[in-house]
């Protein structure tokens, strides 16, 4: 599946993380879905009417939900019933989501309907499709969903706003549901047995959240190669540890990649050490004298350089574990029960189980934690001339004292790492009964999506003033002296953040390059340069990658 002539085409099967957050964050991408697929939603609306006439015992169907599971339902109550159910559980509080990851979620609920399994009507999922298509954005409060029968607040608001209530976004004012359906022309949704159930008992929006922080922290795992390069360079380290030979024989997917795109960055440079030619200093210096003495030059450098393989390495493939996660969910069934045509049955399941996304993003949070320690620990290096080799301290290159150069923006970066590693106390262990113990094990999955997603931005933050440091240390040292990669890095990096040899406010600068990252601005202007960075190994460590890198 892609996007193609400005529409994204749903069939349930093939969409990515990519096509979900793009099609999310351009309102000009039209939804549609897969003309082959109506057929089998209709049989699947048609078995559920048939059963509901029938007065065969289905959840939510002709039984109440939750706590009142037990309690049975004549015919004749279902519209009333899904109507209630949909306003009751839609509890949320706090601040609204951003519009695109509502869109997002939308989208992402339309691809599992459209698998045909669900049982809602055709004609109602096409006024779902027409309120993404013509922009009608319900209201989603962030806080307050369990993640175990699904996403039911959340999901909840938008089927409120499907039938007239509740609130939305409509051409940038806020406005009843009712009113923003009318204004946008489309009719409110009739619904009957089964269709508010398959609306909101699914993991859609934990699934949309997921999908964003996976994007974004993409981004920034491979923009933190192009900074790492840069801080490796201007700190007058070493290549050598990058060399693909010495990574297959430890070999990690994650690694292999980290280490490959290391060695490509770092080629051409003028700044980093020849560890060939150090060692023969050394062994001079050594041979010379036969007194023990403090060499000028360590034989290596520290781990926050040397290692960068194997710190971001492991966040690599933990975040290929959270991609494959996220994207089967992104193409699942996620609903209670199922509806299977082909065997005329239906089973109850708990798919709406949301466990496996609280996990994924739980991992993402130290993932992207240990992303921001790693540049933390580069920018310490800015900081201490004693570890920087050469450079001033605080990289306050004339008035030092009189100046404090980049000495407070680490106050920031400390800050911001330490509230990182609070974020990282896992949501998915924090199961708390409710629903008269009915849903006794709950996942938490949007809150740890929503603890990631914080994580990822605070990464930013601290990756922001690497960047930062690593461009002003390039004009100490000399920016003509860097390999054409870092020099890509640090000339998009000008464009916003002048040389400073003066004392100002950082702060915009800081937001700036944050959203700059955010884009993925920075990675798009390394790659023109060096090509492609890889984000995880799949050859496996091929013998012709370490040759084209030997």
């Amino acid at each position: 599946m892609a996007i193609s002539s400005g529409t994204l085409v749903l069939d349930g099967q093939d969409l990515s993380v990519e096509e979900l957050v793009e099609a999310g964050r351009d309102p000009s991408i039209g939804i549609s879905i897969q003309p082959g697929n109506w057929p089998k939603i209709e049989q699947c609306r048609a078995l559920v009417e048939k059963w509901a006439d029938e007065e065969q015992v289905i959840y939510g169907v002709n039984t109440s939900c939750g706590g009142l599971v037990n309690y049975l339902l004549p015919k004749g109550n279902d519209r009333e019933f899904q109507q209630n159910l949909i306003r009751s559980v839609s509890t949320n509080v706090g601040t609204f989501f951003p519009d695109e990851l509502v869109r997002t979620t939308m989208i992402a609920r339309v691809n599992s309907l459209c698998r045909g399994y669900s049982g809602i009507k055709p004609e109602n999922l096409k006024i779902y499709l027409e309120m993404i298509n013509r922009g009608v954005v319900p209201c989603i409060p962030e806080q307050g969903s369990l993640g175990s029968s699904g996403d039911l607040g959340p999901l909840g608001c938008i089927a409120c706003v499907a039938i007239g209530e509740w609130k939305a976004h409509y051409q940038g004012k806020l406005m009843d549901g009712g009113a923003a359906m009318a204004a946008a022309g489309i009719p409110l949704m009739k619904l009957n047995a089964k269709e508010g159930l398959s609306m909101i008992n699914g993991t859609s929006c934990m699934a949309s959240i997921a999908s964003s922080n996976v994007f974004e922290a993409s981004l920034a795992i491979k923009q933190s190669d192009a900074l790492a390069a840069l801080s490796i360079e201007t700190l007058l380290g070493r290549a050598n540890p990058f060399d693909l030979r010495v990574h297959r024989q430890k070999y990690h997917p994650g690694q292999y990649a980290t280490a490959y795109n290391l060695s490509k960055l770092l080629e051409g440079s003028d700044l980093v050490l020849n560890e060939q030619e150090v060692s023969e200093n050394l062994q001079k210096l050594l041979k010379k004298n036969n007194n023990i003495q403090a060499a000028d030059i360590p034989v290596e450098d520290a781990y926050s350089l040397r290692c960068t393989p194997q710190l971001i390495g492991p966040c690599r493939d933990g975040l290929q574990f959270a991609r494959d996660i996220v994207n089967r969910e992104i193409n699942s069934s996620n609903d209670n029960p199922l509806i299977f045509t082909e065997y005329d049955t239906f089973i109850h399941n708990g798919h709406f189980q949301g466990q496996y996304l609280s996990l994924a993003m739980d991992n993402i949070a130290t993932v992207m934690t240990t992303v921001s320690v790693v540049s933390d620990r580069r920018i310490d290096r800015f900081m201490d001339a004693s570890h920087s080799v050469g450079l001033p301290p605080f990289l306050v290159a004339n008035d030092t004292g009189l100046r404090m150069g980049f000495m407070p923006g680490q106050f920031m970066t400390s800050s911001v790492v330490a509230e990182n590693r609070t974020l990282c106390l896992p949501a998915s262990v924090q199961s708390i009964p409710s629903t008269a113990d009915f849903q006794d094990v709950v996942s938490f999955g949007l809150i740890a999506g929503r603890k990631a997603r914080k994580v990822i931005r605070n990464t930013n933050y601290v990756l922001a003033f690497e960047l930062m440091c690593g461009a002003h240390a390039a004009d100490i040292r000399g920016a003509d002296r860097l390999g054409p990669a870092s020099r890509a890095l640090y000339e998009a990096t000008r464009e916003t953040v002048p040389y400073l040899d003066y004392d100002t406010v950082i702060i915009d600068y800081l937001e700036e390059i944050a959203r700059r990252l955010r884009q993925g601005e920075f990675l798009e202007r390394v790659e023109q340069v060096v090509g492609p960075l890889m984000m995880t190994d799949t050859s496996g460590g091929s013998e012709e990658l370490v040759a084209k890198a030997a």
